[in-house]
């Protein structure tokens, strides 16, 4: 049997309006009684009447935003299968989700999109923070008008929201970095290709890479690190310019897409050496060249998971009203080989 607002109150020995204010994250009541109530709801596994809510909002729905980076990157493909997936188990309680994709990573058009999303009057909004002043100060001011937000995949320290659905970036990083030691036994040379700077993630998968090799002597070197922006284009004329000045270059790793144009790079060089690729990202285009033994590994964090967390923690926070007790939802690392596929 479910328990009540009536009873968690006498349970507290607070008034129903005190639960009520807890519940709801309102402000008048005192921190003492505040974790007490929390605390009894933990416990007592309350939840509340969700198919009486799904009535409500069968009338007046309730709106999220969600805002990803462009889908030329195949790892957004795969996040949206799993946000689609999310958006369909949850339209029956009245939980509308409004997906926005930028073209570019510039902070300009992301904040048109907030703008855009706040004059719709929505109540949570889901994220990858580009880390840029403006952004932040906007999603400050979304903050202060009672918009619940989330950030996925790029934490950034500015922005706290009420929860962070991702993977420990420079933990995995350093996974990469233990590998390529691995597959580099003698040392050599390798070429980064970022996608950017602005998204933490990937100057966090950057920084987890560079530290774990800089801990050992293990006569690797970094030859340069160059942004690719996600584009496989720009990933094989970076490659390229790579394989062109180092002609021993033994390995690439890469935080983010554009594998494909390394392949391509690779081939129009006419390298017929071994050259070791480390990416991150199970999608299509890394599963392929995994299959191809064109990639050695490839870092996954479980894009259609994530995608399908991203939404239903906002429904658990803003239908079930539940108050996360850890800020992050991490989603585990994965080394994925050719023998695994």
């Amino acid at each position: 049997m479910s328990v009540t607002i009536n009873e968690i109150a006498k349970l507290a020995n607070v008034s129903r309006a005190t639960v009520d204010k807890v519940i709801h994250n309102r402000p008048g009541v005192k921190k003492e009684t505040k974790d007490r109530v929390q605390a009894i709801i933990e416990n007592v596994d309350y939840h509340p009447n969700l198919i009486g809510k799904a009535l409500v909002l069968s009338k007046n729905p309730m709106k999220v935003g969600v805002i990803l980076t462009p889908d030329y990157n195949p790892f957004i493909q795969v996040l949206l299968s799993g946000i689609q997936k999310a958006e369909k188990e949850f339209a029956s309680f009245g939980f509308e989700v409004e997906v926005k994709m930028l073209t570019t990573l510039e902070p300009a058009e992301l904040i048109s999109i907030l703008i855009e999303l706040e004059n719709m009057n929505i109540a949570g909004l889901a994220l990858l923070p580009l880390n840029s002043p403006q952004v932040i100060n906007k999603i400050h001011q979304m903050q202060k008008k009672g918009i619940k937000i989330l950030t996925f995949n790029s934490p950034l320290e500015e922005i706290h929201g009420f929860r962070y659905v991702g993977q420990n970036h420079v933990k995995a990083g350093a996974v990469a970095a233990g590998l390529m030691e691995k597959l580099l036994p003698e040392g050599g040379k390798v070429g980064i290709i970022i996608s950017s700077k602005t998204l933490s993630c990937h100057p966090d998968r950057l920084k987890g890479f560079q530290t774990r090799l800089n801990e050992h002597d293990n006569g690797i070197s970094i030859v340069d690190v160059k942004e690719n922006q996600d584009k496989k284009e720009e990933a094989f004329r970076i490659a390229l310019s790579y394989l062109n000045k180092y002609p021993d270059l033994s390995g690439f790793y890469l935080s983010g897409s554009g594998s494909d144009g390394v392949r391509n790079a690779l081939a129009v060089a006419n390298v017929t050496r071994p050259v070791k690729i480390i990416s991150h990202d199970l999608v299509p285009e890394t599963e392929t060249l995994l299959k191809e033994g064109i990639i050695d590994f490839v870092i996954s964090q479980n894009a259609r998971e994530q995608g399908y967390q991203i939404v239903k923690q906002l429904f658990d926070h803003l239908i079930k009203m539940h108050t996360p007790s850890n800020y992050y939802y991490e989603i585990p690392i994965e080394i994925i080989s050719r023998e695994i596929l």
